[in-house]
């Protein structure tokens, strides 16, 4: 099976996980959410557990969580957000109880001070590199060429350089790199004005089928060539706030036993996945379950997710914007 790595925001601008004002979330809490909530009825003496997703294959292990096996004790509400800053902004108010969300974009607002806690990590790898040279084959093959990122200090931006650097692309000289959303990326690749731009799921394999691109590389193969034949890259990670952990470690832990079963059984028949959940992710069930398929799902123990962040974190962080800092232990939920 091949996997691939994501980036998970939404916006052209450099724009993390930042908390707008009050009144702003306030304003935008209705268009935030995408109309589609997937949750058991409330029942007496059971816990409501708000989580937000985004509309991508990420949120499969929770739609499944939510709507066919539910959690003792607990009424886990799915909602699916279009935009991680404002989604976070929803989960510091106390709007929300649980992000998924990308794991750098977490981890660069703990570093900003922001309390927000990772519980695990689901997804390792979800993007390809997309274009319409088939010549293009490897990322030393850039050379000379025009590459897409989506904006200065996201996931694809820090990742494809340490990929670019890895296989001897000068980053000054070699390669042409410019900045912006996805769907401008699919765009200026139709019009021929770049050659390449990682996309993630389900966006690659959309464009794949519906616009005639080729998927010239996948993030996880390249990352295996430079990780010891490791492709996996934690990418999105489950948050919550320091508050909401400490009062519900019980409750993770037991949502974080669901969320890894979860995921393997998505993994083990994307197809069927595809067929249940392709309206609630607005996909045609074929290409949801090609998705699937290349977005490696996987929840490990804590402390193991614990180790293979801060592992990551290290390799990339030469490659991150501004000075290096480190993390620290609170940021996890530890066993």
């Amino acid at each position: 099976m091949e996997y691939s790595a994501p980036d998970m925001s939404s916006s052209s601008g450099r724009s993390p996980l930042r908390a707008p004002g009050g009144r702003v979330v306030v304003f935008l809490c209705a268009a935030l959410l995408v109309s589609v909530t997937i949750g058991h009825s409330a029942v007496r003496d059971v816990e409501r557990v708000r989580v937000l997703v985004p509309q991508t294959t990420a949120a499969l292990p929770f739609l499944r969580i939510a709507g066919e096996h539910p959690l003792a004790g607990a009424d886990i509400e799915v909602r699916m957000f279009a935009n991680h800053a404002q989604a976070l902004a929803l989960l510091l108010r106390g709007d929300a109880d649980l992000l998924l969300s990308g794991t750098s974009q977490g981890w660069e607002n703990r570093l900003d001070g922001s309390p927000i806690v990772m519980i695990d990590t689901g997804v390792w790898a979800l993007a390809s590199l997309v274009g319409r040279d088939p010549a293009i084959r490897t990322f030393a093959d850039l050379r000379g060429k025009r590459l897409a990122l989506p904006f200065p200090g996201s996931p694809l931006d820090f990742q494809t350089r340490a990929l670019l650097a890895r296989a001897g692309v000068d980053l000054e000289n070699d390669v042409s790199i410019s900045y912006g959303p996805f769907a401008q990326s699919v765009s200026r690749l139709l019009a021929g004005q770049i050659d390449a731009a990682p996309l993630p799921e389900p966006v690659a394999s959309e464009v794949v089928r519906k616009n005639g691109l080729l998927r010239l590389a996948e993030y996880s193969r390249a990352w295996a060539a430079v990780n010891g034949g490791d492709g996996r890259s934690p990418q999105v990670s489950l948050f919550a706030t320091e508050r909401f952990a400490s009062a519900h470690r019980p409750l993770l832990v037991t949502l974080v036993e669901a969320w890894r079963e979860s995921s393997r059984e998505i993994s083990r028949d994307p197809e069927e996945a595809a067929r249940k959940y392709s309206p609630s992710l607005g996909l045609e069930p074929d290409i949801l379950a090609e998705a699937t398929r290349r977005t490696y799902l996987e929840v490990p123990d804590l402390g193991e997710n614990q180790s293979r962040v801060l592992e990551y974190y290290r390799q990339v962080a030469p490659y991150l914007p501004g000075q290096e800092r480190s993390l620290d232990a609170q940021f996890f939920l530890v066993p």
